[in-house]
């Protein structure tokens, strides 16, 4: 890298870093719903080392008594560190709430740094430089950096274990990044257990690597290496084996309703199990509950719902759909935004800015440089997509690991405008086209337009 491409890469890391941090300071926040639970569960890492392993009533996830494993552990683990090394091991103590957001800030100028990696590898120098400047200003993933949600820490680990598959393909040891992506799997799927689905996709091109028939194994194995230390703990406090998490059944039951189902404003929103109608008998025995019985009852009730309604699957995928293209009307992004505490003006910036990333991701996948990347790199976003279409699909922060999917793109349709108007002009274009880290020849990876530069 020359000397003035890496200052021009610092330059956007650090106004990344700057525009996240000023979202902080700029925008006033009190811990709602899902991350007033993370920073409890902080609390009690950073005291014991361990979500509470307490069997009382209430402790317990939906009111059952615990313990619990409701929320998968990597997002209330990271606020723990954090949290221990700024000192506060309190959740009543309002000072750790901000060092809790301003390392929000630092991984979103991580998922930047991400996004120009992963650009550079699939595309080339040039849309890795584009990717990263478009991911510095994206409004979206700034506005995200000011809550406390798990999909931060998810967009960042999925992005690292795409970027590891993507840089096994030129790497003299190949064994040793895909194992890498398979423990950034395994550490995405303990921040948001759909981060499973990644394996499908790495598998595919750890297929290409070197030994071919290994590379898929090695990351596999890695895969559950990461997961093992989770599971054990799941099965010594619970005494059952869990998948990660035991939220499918008020997950499930959360969408698959007849009072989510006829919600006139936004068709099958989710919502708590306590908030259904007819739920009241099951929320009265809750504590005397495990989380596990609650959550098979449930998940018996979502399933029975399901059978009864064989097309509701498909109507909750058409619905949700439209929720993350931002596209079911106000009332749907203003409650997903205020279930996060994301300030209403702010949240409409970040739906305008997504369109307008669409629609220069929908120019992008027509480019060469898309034809010619590596095909297995769109369906880590398809299945992403599917994993919460299908349930519940609250934006922007389920739909925070597909955003930077659609930069890729929307960087490839940069590039492609900047060459077409650089031959124009009768200048250098900006790099070669397909000259990305996918194609074998390394000068061809080094090449960034002397405009860019």
């Amino acid at each position: 890298m020359s000397s003035r491409r890496a200052i021009l890469v610092a330059v956007i890391l650090l106004l990344a870093l700057a525009l996240r941090v000023a979202e902080v300071q700029r925008t006033s926040y009190q811990p709602i719903n899902d991350a007033a639970s993370y920073l409890t569960l902080a609390s009690q890492i950073a005291h014991t080392g361990d979500y509470s392993t307490s069997r009382a009533p209430g402790t317990g996830a939906g009111g059952t008594r615990g313990p619990s494993s409701y929320f998968p552990p990597a997002f209330p683990y990271f606020l723990a560190a954090v949290d221990l090394v700024d000192g506060h091991t309190g959740t009543q103590d309002p000072a750790a709430v901000q060092p809790a957001r301003i390392s929000q800030a630092v991984l979103g100028t991580i998922i930047v740094g991400l996004v120009g990696l992963v650009a550079l590898e699939a595309f080339g120098p040039a849309e890795g430089l584009i990717a990263l400047g478009l991911a510095a200003i994206y409004p979206v993933l700034i506005e995200l950096s000011g809550v406390l949600v798990a999909e931060n820490l998810f967009t960042a680990l999925v992005l690292a274990a795409v970027w590891a598959a993507l840089r096994a393909r030129r790497s003299d040891a190949p064994l040793r990044w895909v194992a890498a992506a398979g423990v950034f799997t395994g550490l995405a799927t303990l921040a948001h257990v759909n981060g499973i689905v990644l394996v499908l996709p790495l598998a595919l091109a750890a297929w290409r690597a070197r030994p071919r028939i290994l590379s898929p194994v090695v990351l596999v194995l890695s895969t559950l290496l990461a997961l093992a230390p989770w599971l054990v703990r799941d099965a010594v406090v619970t005494h059952h084996f869990i998948r990660v998490t035991d939220e499918d059944g008020i997950t499930l039951v959360g969408t698959y309703n007849h009072a989510s189902a006829t919600n006139p404003q936004v068709p099958y929103r989710w919502r708590l199990y306590l908030d259904i109608p007819g739920e009241q008998r099951l929320a009265r025995e809750a504590p005397h509950l495990t989380e596990l019985q609650l959550s098979g009852r449930l998940e018996n009730q979502a399933l029975d719902y399901i059978g009864k309604h064989p097309s509701a699957p498909l109507a909750v995928l058409y619905h949700n759909t439209r929720r993350l293209l931002e596209l079911e009307g106000g009332a749907a992004w203003k409650i997903s935004a205020a279930s996060i505490g994301l300030p209403i003006a702010t949240a409409r910036i970040g739906v305008v800015s997504f369109w307008i990333v669409c629609l220069l991701a929908l120019a992008g996948a027509f480019t060469p440089a898309v034809r010619r990347g590596p095909k297995w790199l769109w369906l880590a976003p398809l299945l992403l997509w599917l994993s919460v279409a299908l349930v519940n699909a609250e934006t922007p922060r389920f739909r925070e690991a597909i955003d930077p999917f659609l930069l890729l793109l929307a960087a490839c349709a940069v590039a492609a405008a900047v060459r077409a108007l650089s031959v124009r002009l009768g200048r250098s274009p900006v790099g070669r086209e397909g000259g990305g880290a996918g194609a074998p020849g390394a000068g061809e990876r080094v090449q960034v337009s002397q405009g860019l530069t």
